[in-house]
C-alpha cells in the first residue's frame, strides 16, 4: 500500500476512534454497575422478605395470644361452678315422652340454676336459700319410704292427691310439706329465670341488667310475693353487674353464638315450664297457697 493509501486508512481509524472509546467506556461502566444493581435489588428483596416475615410473625403472635386467651376462657368455663350446657342437659333429660317431668333430672337442672343465682352475689341469698329449701324437701320425698311415688311429676301428683298429702294449708311441723306445693314454688321461679335469660339474649351491651331482671320478676314472681319481699327484690336487682359480666358468669361471649346458645337454653327451659304448667292446670293446682 502506498503512502497515500496508508494516510487515508489512518484517517478513517482516527475518525472512528472516539466512537469506539465511547462504546468501550459504556461497556465498562455497565459492567461495573451491574453487580451494584444486583446488590441493591438483593438488598431490597431481603428487606421485603424481612418485612413480610415480621408481619407474618406478628400475625402468628397475635393468633397465638388469641388462642391462648380462648383456651384460658374455655378452661375457666370447663372448671366453672355454673355451666349453662349442664342446665340444658339436665332439663332435656327431665322431659319424658308422655308429657311428664322426671323429677331427678328436673332437680339437677335447678341445682345448676342455683349456682347461677349464687354467682349474682350474696344479696340474692334470700332467693338461693328458698331454692335450697325446696330442692331439699323434694329430695327428702324421693329418699323417703314413698320414694318410688316421686319418680315423676305425674306420679307425685297422683300419689299426693290420693293420700291427701296436697295441703291447702300449712302442715304440722313434724310432717314434710307437699311435694306438689314445693315444686310449684320452683316452677314459678323457673319462669322468672327463663324470662331473665331471654332478656339477656335480646339485650344490647349498654342495656341495664337491673331493669331486665326487674321486668322478668314483675311478669312472674312478683304477684306471689308480699310487699316487703318485692321491695327487697327491687334493691337486689339494683346491685346486678353489667351485661358483659353476666356473659362471663354464663361462660359466654358476645355475638351471634351467644344469642344462639341463650336461645337454646331459654327455649328448652320454656318447654319444661309449659309441660309443668299444663299438668298443674290439669289438676287445678296452679293456685296452691
Amino acid at each position: 500500500m502506498n503512502k497515500e493509501g496508508m494516510r487515508c486508512s489512518k484517517g478513517k481509524i482516527l475518525r472512528f476512534l472516539p466512537l469506539v472509546v465511547v462504546l468501550l467506556l459504556l461497556i465498562y461502566l455497565t459492567s461495573f454497575n451491574l453487580p451494584q444493581s444486583h446488590q441493591v435489588n438483593a438488598q431490597k428483596s431481603e428487606t421485603e422478605i424481612q418485612e413480610n416475615d415480621y408481619h407474618k410473625n406478628k400475625h402468628m403472635d397475635a393468633s397465638k395470644l388469641m388462642n391462648s386467651v380462648d383456651k384460658n376462657h374455655r378452661e375457666k368455663c370447663d372448671n366453672s361452678n355454673f355451666q349453662i350446657n349442664r342446665v340444658q342437659a339436665a332439663f332435656q333429660a327431665s322431659l319424658m315422652k308422655n308429657e311428664d317431668i322426671l323429677l331427678k333430672s328436673y332437680l339437677e337442672g335447678w341445682t345448676e340454676l342455683q349456682k347461677f343465682i349464687d354467682a349474682l352475689g350474696t344479696i340474692f341469698g334470700f332467693i338461693s336459700e328458698e331454692v335450697t329449701s325446696k330442692i331439699r324437701i323434694l329430695i327428702e320425698h324421693q329418699q323417703g319410704v314413698h320414694g318410688k311415688e316421686y319418680i315423676s311429676m305425674r306420679s307425685m301428683i297422683n300419689y299426693e292427691l290420693k293420700n291427701n298429702v296436697v295441703n291447702l294449708h300449712e302442715l304440722p311441723r313434724d310432717r314434710l310439706q307437699s311435694g306438689c306445693r314445693t315444686l310449684l314454688r320452683l316452677h314459678r321461679a323457673l319462669r322468672w329465670l327463663q324470662l331473665f335469660l331471654d332478656n339477656i339474649r335480646t339485650s344490647s351491651e349498654n342495656d341495664s341488667m337491673s331493669i331486665s331482671c326487674a321486668e322478668a320478676y314483675e311478669q312472674s314472681l312478683a304477684k306471689y310475693h308480699s310487699w316487703l319481699v318485692r321491695k327487697a327484690a327491687g334493691f337486689a336487682f339494683l346491685a346486678l353487674p353489667a351485661r358483659t359480666e353476666f356473659l362471663q358468669i354464663l361462660c359466654l361471649e358476645g355475638g351471634k353464638e351467644t344469642k344462639d346458645k341463650l336461645w337454646s337454653a331459654v327455649n328448652l327451659i320454656e318447654r319444661v315450664y309449659n309441660v309443668t304448667q299444663g299438668m298443674y292446670a290439669q289438676y287445678n293446682m296452679l293456685e296452691l297457697p
